[in-house]
């Protein structure tokens, strides 16, 4: 077996233990492994997708500038990765750069207009800044697109947040606390990667 050959073998092993861990919530472990992957891997394609794992590793554990750092080198090699711009918009709402969120989400939605996630996030980015009728005309419209483009899941998640967000509006303001802006952030950030690797199955 050539030096390539047993690199290549050591990779997928490690990748496979980072997904393990990634499954059980053990994302610090996972973190370390993908770290030793992107150390051996000199394949574009293949390290992008350690890295979009290691981004979401990041998210899950609260680094949220290491996320940014992480999303923003994927989307310098790939401006057309609708996903990475997703978690990167994640990354900065959870930081409460929310100008820096909702610009990411907006060109999502400039390519991609079925985008649910990305219009549900919009809308507690606006939410965020106390644009109240703003936020809940967005959330109106990811509610409709949701009804034809969601998965059950979302539509879920998007009419709990639309109900919410007028209860708020109907008791004179803003109702809720950072920590449930960052859990919704957080929900949809799981939802999409989840969406995403049932996809790729």
């Amino acid at each position: 077996m050539d030096k390539s050959d047993k690199t290549h073998q050591i990779i997928s092993a490690l990748t496979k233990e980072a997904r393990h861990s990634m499954d059980h919530e053990h994302f610090e472990d996972a973190v370390i492994k993908l770290q030793r992957c992107l150390r051996l891997e000199n394949q574009p394609e293949s390290t992008a997708t350690i890295l979009n794992d290691l981004g979401y590793c990041f998210l899950r554990l609260g680094w949220f500038e290491e996320a940014v750092k992480v999303y923003t080198e994927l989307l310098r090699a790939n401006p057309f990765d609708n996903d990475s711009r997703f978690y990167l918009a994640s990354a900065y709402a959870s930081l409460k750069w929310t100008g820096d969120a909702i610009q990411e989400l907006s060109t999502i939605l400039s390519t991609d207009p079925n985008d649910v996630l990305a219009y549900h996030d919009l809308a507690l980015c606006y939410r965020d800044l106390g644009w109240m009728k703003e936020s809940l005309e967005m959330m109106k419209k990811a509610n409709a697109k949701a009804m034809v483009y969601g998965n059950p899941k979302e539509r879920e998640v998007i009419t709990s947040s639309l109900a919410h967000l007028e209860h708020e509006i109907e008791n004179g303001g803003e109702d809720g606390s950072q920590d449930s802006f960052l859990f919704l952030i957080l929900l949809l950030t799981i939802l999409k990667k989840i969406w995403n690797r049932i996809k790729h199955f």
